[in-house]
């Protein structure tokens, strides 16, 4: 089995606790300026990821037409939609559309204030990790700890302004535009730029082509969706519930996000629709009759949802096949192990035996050698003898 089809499908999961932590930490006035500039979009921090509903979503997918093919429907996100939830929708005729350019790395220093004397390898193929920007401006002590390193006149008040503008681009490259590496596109830099320096600039055309991006790259086998999975979530329920409550993409200062679970209650943790829970209430203390079925959903809807309810139970039985093919590579990795350890204590103990006989072949040569030194002194001493008696008698 290859290793693409045993990769599982993966999305944002929820926002890091440092990400959070940032934000609660610029306080009111930085939240005001923030979503001066990003409308409701941080509120997309709250809400629970579904990774098995857009792997589910992925395969009805038509990446020519850029729609959801059903059966006998179609549905596809809207830039109107994907606006409405944002807050960018007001307007959305007369706002200019944001394009994200390659930056060298001292420009995006430079649009960060960090100072050029940083080096270059802190980015990487025109990324840099989310520690970077947080250890600089998320930390309440980046100050003290990189001030040599930042272009803030070492004054903390100017310190807490660029720390706004770093978090946005956090928020926007690990929330918004994620990568599979999960690092951050130093592009952003530049589109935050635009967008907090200049009016009439919206966010919501990048964010729809980046779902319709992602949508047909994982179409087409890859593992992670590189988009916003949390707004095409939440307008996938949109679609699929029953509620009263529909979303107005008119001039409106709700927050749809943080209205969200309000609108679209969610059945399975025990949520249903305040007015049919107070009707409800009433009824049945008044005429002590069974709760009412429920409206059918229409056959298209109704289609889809069983679909869905398909392949979500597909996917939890493949989980299990993956982690019982896990466990039996794992048993596998473990035996092979210990067939190596086996086969290193064999070879050891056939060195061991090579060495006892060397050791042993050593000492015999040894005490052969001694031999034969103490023979070639007694025939040296036998010659000296001899050649003395010799001369003795020579001399007589």
């Amino acid at each position: 089995m290859s290793t693409i089809q045993n990769t599982p499908f993966t999305v944002v999961d929820e926002a890091p606790v440092q990400l959070q932590m940032w934000w609660y930490d610029l306080g009111e006035d930085g939240h005001k300026w923030v979503t001066k500039h990003l409308g409701a979009l941080t509120d997309i921090m709250k809400i629970k990821p579904q990774d098995d509903l857009i792997e589910a979503l992925v395969t009805f997918w038509d990446p020519v037409h850029n729609v959801f093919r059903f059966s006998d429907f179609e549905l596809t996100p809207t830039l109107e939609e994907m606006a409405g939830y944002s807050g960018f929708g007001r307007d959305l005729r007369n706002q200019e559309l944001i394009f994200p350019r390659a930056l060298s790395v001292h420009r995006f220093f430079d649009l960060l204030n960090i100072s050029k004397q940083i080096r270059k390898t802190n980015v990487v193929e025109g990324c840099c990790s989310f520690y970077f920007l947080y250890s600089r401006f998320g930390q309440p002590n980046g100050f003290e700890m990189h001030e040599k390193g930042l272009n803030n006149k070492q004054n903390k008040d100017t310190w807490q302004i660029h720390r706004r503008f770093a978090f946005i681009m956090a928020f926007l490259g690990i929330m918004v535009f994620p990568n599979e590496e999960r690092t951050i596109d130093t592009r952003i830099a530049r589109v935050v730029q635009v967008l907090t320096t200049k009016e009439h600039h919206t966010l919501a055309p990048i964010i729809l082509s980046e779902i319709y991006r992602a949508l047909t790259f994982c179409k087409s086998g890859a593992k992670f969706f590189e988009g916003c999975n949390i707004l095409l979530q939440m307008w996938l329920i949109e679609h699929l519930r029953h509620h009263p409550k529909f979303m107005s993409y008119g001039l409106s200062k709700d927050n749809f996000i943080e209205s969200y679970e309000e609108r679209v209650p969610d059945p399975a943790r025990g949520k249903v629709d305040p007015g049919y829970a107070i009707w409800f209430g009433k009824r049945s203390h008044v005429d002590d009759v069974p709760e009412p079925k429920r409206p059918t959903k229409r056959p298209h809807v109704q289609a889809f949802d069983d679909k869905i309810q398909e392949w979500l139970a597909w996917g939890e039985r493949e989980k299990g096949y993956k982690t019982t093919i896990h466990a039996l590579e794992e048993r596998l990795r473990n035996r092979n192990f210990e067939k190596d350890l086996q086969e290193q204590e064999t070879e050891g103990e056939k060195k061991s035996l090579i060495l006892q006989d060397y050791d042993s072949l050593l000492a015999k040569t040894e005490k052969s050698l001694d031999k034969a030194k103490e023979n070639i002194v007694q025939l040296n001493e036998k010659d000296e003898s001899i050649l003395s008696e010799s001369g003795k008698s020579f001399s007589m």
